[in-house]
C-alpha cells in the first residue's frame, strides 16, 4: 500500500498578514492555493487511485476536489477527522513574531523544529491522542485494502498534522526531532509505502512531479 499525503495549498495570498490557523479556522485556498492544487492534479495525471480521503476543512476538500477534476479522475475524498490540522488554541490568529512575544522563543522553535508540544497556549488534544488517531487510521487502511497489492491511497492533511505520519517509519520521528525538518510546505506531497505500522519513507516535503518517479 503507498499513501500519498499531500499538504493543501495556500490560503495566505501575497501581501496577506499570515497567521497560525488550526482546526478551528475553517479558510479557503486563495488563488495561488487553486493553482497549487492543479498542479498536483497535474502530476496526478496517469496515477490510479484507490481511494482519496481529506480533512472535513474547506481548504484540505477544496484542494482534492480541484486535483482530482484537473487529474480527470472521477473520485470524490472522503472525510475523516483523523486528518484534520491540529488546534492551536492561543496560537491561532497570531504571527511567528506574536507567538514568541506572549509564548516565548522556545515554544514556537521547540514546536516548529522539533515537535515538542507547548505547556501553555491552549492548544486541544495532546501528542499520544494525535499519534494513535494516525496510527488507527492507516490500519483501517491497511485492513481495508489488504488483498490489493498495488493501492495507492491519496491523503490531504495539514503540516501539524501530517508529521505523525512519520511515526510509521522505525526512527524517522526521532531523527527528524535531530534534523529540525518535519515541515511540508503548502502543495507538497509525501510518498509512504507498506502495511499496518511497518512502513518505507519514499518521499517528504517533495515538488508534486516527483511522484512520477516512485509509482
Amino acid at each position: 500500500m503507498k499513501l500519498i499525503l499531500a499538504r493543501h495549498g495556500n490560503t495566505f495570498a501575497a501581501g496577506d498578514k499570515v497567521f497560525w490557523v488550526g482546526g478551528n479556522n475553517d479558510l479557503p485556498l486563495v488563488q495561488g492555493g487553486i493553482a497549487q492544487a492543479e498542479r498536483f492534479g497535474q502530476a496526478l495525471k496517469g496515477i490510479p487511485l484507490t481511494a482519496v480521503y481529506c480533512a472535513p476543512l474547506l481548504r484540505t476538500k477544496q484542494f482534492a476536489a480541484i486535483a482530482l477534476k484537473t487529474a480527470g479522475i472521477d473520485m470524490v475524498a472522503t472525510d475523516d477527522l483523523r486528518l484534520k490540522e491540529l488546534d492551536y488554541g492561543q496560537w491561532c490568529g497570531r504571527t511567528d513574531g506574536e507567538i514568541t512575544e506572549q509564548f516565548g522563543e522556545g515554544a514556537l522553535k521547540g514546536w516548529v523544529e522539533s515537535s515538542v508540544w507547548p505547556h501553555d497556549g491552549g492548544w486541544s488534544s495532546d501528542e499520544s491522542t494525535v499519534q494513535k488517531e494516525v496510527e488507527s487510521f492507516v490500519q483501517e487502511l491497511s485492513e481495508k485494502f489488504a488483498d490489493d497489492d498495488n493501492a495507492n491511497i491519496l491523503l490531504v492533511s495539514s503540516n501539524g498534522r501530517l508529521r505523525y505520519f512519520l511515526h510509521l517509519v522505525a526512527g524517522e520521528f526521532n531523527r527528524r526531532v535531530i534534523e529540525h525538518s518535519f515541515k511540508v510546505a503548502t502543495g507538497g506531497v509525501c510518498l509512504l509505502e507498506g502495511q499496518g505500522q511497518d512502513f518505507k519513507l519514499r518521499l517528504w516535503n517533495a515538488e508534486p512531479q516527483l511522484l512520477a518517479t516512485q509509482l
